[in-house]
């Protein structure tokens, strides 16, 4: 890994050199300059998750790859986990073809096993050929619903004492968590707003941990999911925003995060920037926090309050998905 680009506090490191962001704004706890900046950005979604994996991961770095669809989210949602345990960036393609560079991306990685994410729905058949055609294996996690597929995960990474339960309904919630249970290799379980797939309560029932972490309202993970554990801890807030900065203070405080200094930001509105950037994210016990087109108080308090003298900023997505007025706004007094 490109550790010797981000120094990050006592775990890591201590400086970091990243190249610059264009635009410098002023904040009353926080400063985005040149120096302590980096957006990571492509054309589309699908030439960012490219540009995220030439920025986290050296030549010949990455024996196996996960893929996802960069079409939705479901499938996707739990995949960062997987793709931290093996050390691999979380490279998007098209539904029936790969995208352009995609497959000298994975030539440069050294890659030799590629492991898709979702069904045929999800990843077709022709892009499993066209990557079997470069000489790399594959191999398929994929179940009838993204609620099987997330357990499918799951029972790959492996459960030690921590699991996270998000709604499958929508990203951002998981996206909020996606990063630090990919440091930590701890899976996250999807469910619906109403009710619990058996699928789901089975393997929760099979699997006691110590920390069972409930990221949502009721309104997107129903009540019953905590009868499942034995001292569930629900973590929300009014809007997706507060979810991410109630979730970003809970792991400051119990020490999941140890360093708030370095911070992904991406926004909230969307998720293929963030997903490709959580297994980046994920090298570090970093947060990402996420942020509206307008930035919320939640968004704007993070940026204030976690900030440091070695503070460095990575954005992630173009000026689409992150503008230059969004991070103004973002760190402004």
């Amino acid at each position: 890994m490109k550790y010797w680009k981000l120094v990050v506090t006592t775990a890591l490191a201590t400086t970091m050199a990243f190249s610059p962001l264009a635009s410098t704004f002023t904040v009353e706890a926080a400063t985005l300059t040149g120096d302590n900046s980096l957006r990571i950005a492509g054309k589309d979604r699908y030439e960012t998750s490219l540009e995220i994996s030439r920025e986290g991961w050296e030549n010949g770095e990455a024996q196996t790859v996960v893929v996802a669809t960069g079409s939705d989210f479901p499938d996707a949602l739990a995949a960062t986990p997987l793709a931290s345990s093996y050390m691999s960036p979380l490279l998007l393609s098209r539904k029936d073809s790969l995208p352009s560079g995609f497959a000298n991306e994975l030539k440069r990685l050294g890659t030799k096993h590629v492991i898709l994410v979702g069904g045929t729905v999800a990843l077709s058949d022709n892009v499993k050929k066209q990557i079997q055609i470069l000489g790399i294996t594959t191999e398929r996690i994929s179940g009838k619903t993204r609620y099987e597929t997330a357990v499918n995960i799951a029972k790959e990474v492996g459960v030690t004492d921590t699991l996270y339960v998000a709604t499958g309904a929508n990203f951002a919630d998981s996206l909020s968590i996606s990063s630090l249970a990919g440091y930590y290799e701890d899976p996250i379980l999807l469910v619906p707003p109403t009710g619990i797939p058996t699928v789901v309560s089975d393997f929760i029932k099979a699997n006691p941990v110590d920390l069972s972490l409930i990221i949502g309202g009721e309104k997107a993970v129903p009540s019953s999911v905590e009868d499942l554990f034995a001292d569930p801890i629900r973590i929300s807030g009014q809007t997706r925003y507060d979810t991410n900065k109630a979730f970003n203070d809970f792991a400051l405080e119990s020490g999941l995060m140890e360093d708030p200094s370095l911070m992904f930001i991406a926004t909230g509105t969307n998720y293929p920037d963030a997903l490709s950037g959580s297994a980046f994210a994920s090298l570090f016990p970093s947060p990402i926090v996420l942020t509206a087109p307008k930035p919320t108080v939640a968004s704007k308090t993070q940026v204030s309050e976690y900030e440091t003298e070695d503070s460095f900023y990575l954005i992630l997505g173009g000026e689409i998905a992150v503008s230059k007025d969004t991070l103004a706004k973002l760190f402004a007094k």
